[in-house]
């Protein structure tokens, strides 16, 4: 007969996939990012979108952004607290920036405004499990 997880042990599976598995990480970032902007100051966009986000601006307002760590060189970008950023390695930045305990509850938390089937499914099923545990 199988027994079924107590909810400490579904989070705690659901953390150490956040800790294990950087793509899940990433991702639920962004995906929380584009729900309720959970990555202001640091949510980090392909170095080829650059132009997207200044087209029709001039180019003084770009020069007035930029900090001295940007590099036009750099894989992605980001508007910090400072300006216009530049980095290589959004895993690092990202996880400089949160804690995998507080993405998991506002995974939680936001679960039902969220698409992370696209994710993982695996660890889609495991965060709605852990939803409908705590409804019940």
């Amino acid at each position: 007969m199988e027994t079924r997880k107590t909810i400490e042990e579904l989070k705690n599976e659901a953390l150490e996939i956040l800790k294990n598995n950087d793509d899940i990480f990433v991702e639920c970032v962004n995906e929380l990012d584009s729900w309720n902007g959970f990555a202001d100051g640091f949510r980090c966009y392909d170095m080829s979108e650059l132009d997207d986000f200044y087209c029709d601006c001039k180019v003084s307002k770009l020069l007035r952004d930029i900090t001295s760590n940007f590099n036009l060189h750099d894989d992605y970008f980001y508007f910090s607290a400072y300006g216009l950023e530049s980095c290589n390695d959004v895993t690092e930045l990202y996880h400089d920036n949160v804690w995998e305990s507080e993405l998991l509850d506002k995974l939680i938390d936001n679960y039902n405004n969220l698409d992370i089937n696209y994710i993982d499914p695996g660890f889609d099923w495991l965060l709605e499990t852990i939803v409908d545990y705590e409804e019940e």
